[in-house]
């Protein structure tokens, strides 16, 4: 080895070992104690920090996180410690007196008549499964958790050209030979945008009159579902059109009576609209 290698040993001291005590409550600790402790402390804290650096170079990372230590806790059949989740370093403050140099993390006081009259916070939620229907007689059912019928895309494009209908047909993939074949023949044809129409089933049917009803209802725990619904389900792209003329007609014929609560209730569903992730709304902010 070179002269200049040296073996850097991170130890604890006795002086930590007795700030920490006084911080407790602990104000007479003697030496030998002290010193004892530090041995200890030191040792464990070693043997956390190798665990810690294990699963820190499995993951592939050069940067060393809380995480790493609760795992290694959890190795070691050690409660890991709660709190210490920040993503950034915490600040630490410097004080020195008395011939002692302390670096400290500055905390607020608190009361604890408010610690305990105050709200409960969330448990964590549990890891569990949830099962869902992925195909039911060969159709993809329309549900958050999964893929919309008709992607974002898609209803741009429909939007900016009318001529071309956004149909489960369409989503399929075609060949070459009928690719080659759909641009030769529309080579001497007359490109006319074509009325789409927007049929709708019996169950969307039944769900836009139970969705209308309940969003300007006088019942508050029907109108959260519905609008709850409206901001998650992803199936809702062909009933876009009725819902805009819903309210659209609401907004008029309110704004004459001066009804300032279903106005309110009318906008709420804008929001819910405008909060799914799978529509295109831009075609509609121009609606009359």
């Amino acid at each position: 080895m070179s002269e200049n290698s040296q073996n850097v040993s991170c130890h604890l001291s006795s002086d930590s070992m007795k700030v920490i005590a006084e911080s407790v409550g602990l104000s007479t600790i003697s030496d030998d104690t002290s010193n004892y402790i530090a041995d200890d402390v030191t040792y464990r804290l070693k043997i956390v920090t190798q665990e810690a650096i294990k699963f820190m170079q499995h993951g592939k990372r050069r940067k060393l996180t809380t995480s790493d230590f609760d795992q290694a806790l959890k190795v070691k059949n050690v409660e890991p410690l709660y709190g210490f989740t920040a993503k950034e370093f915490l600040p630490f403050r410097h004080a020195s007196g008395g011939g002692r140099e302390i670096h400290f993390i500055e905390e607020k006081e608190l009361d604890l008549s408010d610690v305990v009259n105050g709200q409960l916070p969330r448990l964590p939620q549990d890891i569990s499964l949830k099962a869902h229907w992925l195909c039911i007689d060969g159709v993809q059912p329309a549900i958050p958790e999964n893929p919309p019928p008709v992607s974002k895309d898609l209803q741009k494009l429909e939007s900016v050209n009318p001529s071309i209908k956004v149909t489960h047909d369409k989503l399929k993939p075609k060949s070459l030979s009928e690719i080659a074949w759909a641009k030769h023949k529309m080579k001497d044809k007359v490109n006319l945008k074509n009325l789409s129409s927007h049929e709708l089933s019996v169950e969307q049917q039944l769900y836009y009159k139970e969705i209308t009803e309940a969003c300007v209802g006088s019942d508050e725990t029907k109108r959260s579902e519905a609008l709850q619904s409206l901001s998650s389900d992803p199936g809702l792209h062909q009933m876009l059109p009725r819902f805009t003329s819903f309210i659209c007609e609401g907004v008029k014929v309110n704004i004459v009576h001066n009804n300032l609560a279903l106005l309110i209730y009318l906008m709420r569903m804008v929001k819910s609209l405008m909060d799914n992730p799978s529509l295109y709304l831009e075609k509609y902010v121009s609606y009359q």
